[in-house]
């Protein structure tokens, strides 16, 4: 069986993915690393909890990705390594910046220092298409600019630019995505309304 550590699984992207990938690949297991902060919520899971959760094949640590120890914990035994913890919502930055820096920037890193010394077959770093800043027409591709305009657009280019420096330096198997605004059940209310 292969394990996948999923870090922010409890938030509303992570949990998606991680029900999907316990539906679909009998083969799996997920270990689940989750600070549970405003944006994460174990109710998400609840149902991955009493289904997957006794044939061992779901195991949830409450921890900080900043926490070296806690990543250690959930990272044994793993193959993969899915970065979906973020702080999240660009208002949220612009309140708090610090903190988008330390779990954006600093939880990457940590991640990544223990994905390389475990091994890791593959890191897989969830990043956005904010990096890009402002596209008044068109769109863009892969290899357009990273022009952050906000704390939480820096932050995670940041984190991307951390993990593609483990690739260079280290050899670690990353593969970064940008994804662009998500909506659905699990959904943070912050996450589709601005607030003023």
């Amino acid at each position: 069986m292969k394990h996948i550590l999923v870090t922010g699984g409890a938030g509303f992207i992570g949990s998606h993915f991680v029900r999907y990938m316990l539906e679909k690949y009998p083969d799996y297991a997920i270990n689940m690393l989750d600070k549970l902060t405003y944006a994460g919520n174990l109710s998400n899971l609840s149902d991955v909890q009493e289904c997957y959760g006794p044939l061992e094949r779901y195991h949830f640590f409450q921890g900080d990705i900043c926490d070296p120890t806690s990543v250690k914990e959930a990272m044994q035994g793993c193959e993969y390594v899915l970065n979906f913890a973020a702080e999240s919502h660009v208002d949220r930055s612009l309140e708090h910046p610090g903190h988008f820096i330390m779990t954006d920037v600093y939880g990457t890193y940590v991640l990544l220092e223990q994905a390389r010394k475990e091994h890791i077959e593959r890191f897989v770093q969830i990043s956005t298409d904010e990096v890009y800043g402002e596209i008044l027409s068109g769109n863009a591709g892969e290899d357009a600019n990273v022009i952050p305009r906000s704390p939480y657009s820096a932050s995670k280019a940041g984190g991307e630019f951390i993990a593609q420096a483990y690739f260079v330096t280290y050899g670690l198997p990353v593969i970064i995505t940008r994804g662009s605004n998500n909506f659905g059940p699990f959904q943070h209310p912050r996450s589709l309304f601005r607030f003023s």
